[in-house]
């Protein structure tokens, strides 16, 4: 099924990423690394489109740090439009986009707080949020809001609990690799290819898979980053996948996050003996309740925000009446998350909603200028 325009196998774009890796790769500790990151990635292995998420699978090899946390370049961003004159209301959250004649004019916050737009409304929030709250259904054609209420959600649900540590993790397969110790992301994972393809469809069905073999093990920042913790100390992290965050209860929840902690550490004892709880100061335990309650564009505790399925990726992305960061109501643009290609936030999906914004108002376009490259 090659063709001499395309040297890889037309094949892999019909069959499930389950299928694919097998035929790819001989080695069980690969398929599993990489079904398992493209879990994380919000692509369900057990679909069809499996070429795709392969390839997505590129960014993991382009991990990077921001020194003091990630939280800096947000702090540094606003900084930067509190400089050039923009404001920040940050005690009323948004309850409407002020709409006239077909046009965003303005919001209007929970508070009653009404602010003009000059030129144009840009939203950061989930598509569902924006348009059924935000805008209101009676606004819209009633194939997009037909369409938006059939997107799936809810399968990129994941748990992320940060442990402060006295030392760091040390792996037995250091003994013979000793990369081990410095990696950003480890999958800790038995060698049963099935039990993989089984996890999916239990958190479909609300299940959580049992941790054996699903544990990652990632962002070992201040080994890297001395500003993340005190001189001698460390904090790591670790996730798994979970469920959404309204299958459970707030009780529930409150229960699943101690009984997690204990069968992470029981879990990761396995592979690095020194991760027991007299290495543990403390930790910090984020479930994709915890998730939906604090980020008001994920509402179900999906880090993907719109889940990265067949029908929904790439330039179909929500869906393709909001796809390429453009609304159907004139001068209001959307973007973030449910955006971007895949998923995950990065500067991306903010440049190319000031593409689409740019060709539409004939604003300046500095990736036009000679000698840039985009």
């Amino acid at each position: 099924l090659k063709t001499p325009d395309c040297p890889i196998d037309l094949a892999w774009t019909m069959m499930p990423a389950n299928r694919a890796v097998q035929e790819l790769w001989d080695t069980v500790e690969l398929q599993l690394m990489t079904l398992k990151r493209m879990k994380t990635m919000g692509m369900p292995t057990e679909m069809t489109g499996a070429l795709a998420s392969l390839f997505a699978m590129n960014q993991a090899c382009s991990q990077s740090y921001a020194v003091g946390g990630t939280h800096s370049i947000a702090h540094a961003c606003q900084r930067i439009f509190l400089e050039n004159g923009g404001k920040f209301y940050t005690k009323s959250e948004v309850a409407k986009v002020l709409l006239e004649g077909g046009e965003a004019k303005g919001i209007r916050l929970a508070d009653g707080t009404e602010i003009g737009a000059r030129k144009l409304v840009v939203s950061a929030i989930d598509p569902h949020q924006l348009c059924f709250e935000l805008v209101g259904r009676e606004h819209l054609d009633r194939r997009l809001v037909r369409r938006l209420e059939t997107v799936m959600r809810g399968l990129t649900c994941i748990t992320w609990y940060t442990w402060a540590v006295h030392e760091l993790p040390q792996y037995i397969s250091a003994s013979w690799n000793p990369d081990a110790n410095n990696c950003h992301w480890t999958l800790l994972a038995i060698k049963d290819l099935e039990m993989m393809l089984k996890e999916g469809l239990m958190r479909t069905l609300g299940i959580v898979p049992p941790l054996e073999g699903q544990l990652i093990v990632f962002g070992q920042h201040s080994q890297y980053d001395p500003t993340r913790a005190p001189e001698g100390k460390h904090v790591v992290s670790t996730e798994q996948h979970v469920v959404a965050a309204p299958t459970f209860t707030e009780r529930q929840w409150m229960d699943f996050k101690l009984k997690h902690a204990k069968e992470t550490i029981e879990e990761w004892q396995k592979y690095a003996p020194n991760m027991n709880w007299d290495n543990v100061i403390g930790y910090d335990p984020i479930t994709p309740y915890d998730t939906a309650a604090r980020l008001k564009n994920m509402p179900m505790g999906d880090q993907a925000t719109v889940d990265t399925v067949p029908g929904q990726m790439g330039k179909l992305r929500p869906i393709p009446e909001l796809a390429r960061y453009r609304t159907p109501i004139k001068n209001l643009y959307a973007t973030g998350t449910a955006w971007n290609l895949a998923h995950t936030g990065t500067a991306a999906q903010g440049y190319a909603c000031y593409k689409a914004i740019a060709d539409d108002l004939g604003l300046a376009k500095p990736w036009k200028d000679k000698g840039r490259l985009y």
